[in-house]
């Protein structure tokens, strides 16, 4: 737009005029967005408000991210502004395809221009995905991880750091325990539960079950399952106790040992139940004598919850009483 000036004095006849031509600083709103084939907005990278639009960007130094860590970089005038590193805004990887990062100018009067410029994402990441069971079969805690899998490795065995956590709120560990275990595989993952549920909160004591799912960059799926005590405080829990090892029985996982945590010998026979309180005479079994232990074949029943009372029995022959643990199958 033109600035003007005029002037006038006494015995001018004729004012004198001037202009100066300035440019006004328009703010606007500038917002970088990930879509993706469908259009829909996978994630908001940047916002920022400028005096002069975006009409041009370019991506350095390649459109398309192949691995796990990969990113690209957008570029203005030969300046990064932003980022993608093919995450939602979840954080979670996006799976392979075509997106589109998109850049809006919003004018003061709410007018959007707008440019685009395509991103391939092409990677074979394995995914593990982490749930932790408690007694009644329930999730308590979700834990998921990624690595780069180019080769589709396949996961054949799962360790456990510690078969026993003490968690505390504090994170400190007590004296002679351990406050977190390590959930490690044999494909260099490694995840850590530290004994509390998605909410924060520290566990009950009682037996757990770290089921560990793999799925490799194609796709295939492989389940292990671990069990774990968590014991907070002075008073042990496992003492004493029969635990269903593991208590989860998922996809091709049938067999479950009940055993009883004594430095006592003891025979174990077990009556499975469903929920009716019907027996399941086929899963009656007896264990070994004096062994602390019988394994019980859960193949063939169907998905739900299922009882096995215990019947424990002394080196005497004496009756010790019953114990009564849950499982529960999933197919």
């Amino acid at each position: 737009m033109n600035n003007n000036a005029s002037l006038m004095y006494a015995g001018l006849t004729t004012p004198k005029t001037t202009f100066v031509y300035v440019t006004m600083a328009t703010a606007y709103t500038v917002h970088i967005g990930v879509y993706n084939e469908a259009g829909e907005l996978i994630k908001e990278i940047w916002v920022q408000r400028l005096s002069e639009e975006i009409t041009n960007f370019s991506i350095f130094a390649t459109p398309t991210i192949t691995s796990l860590h990969g990113q690209v970089y957008i570029e203005y005038k030969g300046t990064q502004i932003a980022t993608w590193d093919g995450t939602n805004n979840a954080g979670d990887p996006v799976t392979n395809g075509d997106y589109y990062v998109k850049v809006d100018n919003v004018d003061p009067f709410g007018v959007v221009t707008s440019v685009t410029q395509m991103v391939t994402v092409s990677r074979s990441l394995a995914k593990v995905q982490v749930y932790i069971y408690n007694e009644a079969g329930e999730i308590v805690r979700h834990l998921t991880s990624y690595v780069d899998d180019p080769n589709n490795i396949s996961l054949s065995n799962v360790t456990l750091s510690t078969s026993v956590i003490s968690p505390t709120i504090s994170g400190t560990p007590t004296t002679g325990g351990t406050n977190l275990v390590h959930i490690t595989t044999d494909t260099g993952m490694d995840l850590i539960w530290d004994g509390k549920n998605d909410s924060g909160a520290v566990v009950s004591n009682g037996d757990y079950e770290v089921e560990i799912h793999w799925q490799d960059g194609k796709g295939n799926d492989v389940v292990i399952t671990k069990g774990i005590l968590v014991q907070e405080g002075n008073q042990s829990f496992a003492n004493g106790k029969v635990t269903a090892q593991p208590n989860v029985l998922t996809k091709g996982s049938t067999k479950t040992t009940f055993v009883m945590n004594s430095s006592s010998p003891y025979t174990l026979k077990v009556w499975v139940y469903d929920v009716a309180g019907e027996l399941l005479v086929s899963k009656i079994k007896r264990g070994d004598l004096n062994t602390n232990t019988v394994t019980i074949d859960m193949s063939g029943v169907a998905s739900g919850i299922y009882f096995g009372v215990v019947e424990l029995t002394d080196v005497n022959g004496g009756n010790a009483g019953r114990q009564v643990c849950k499982i529960l199958v999933v197919r």
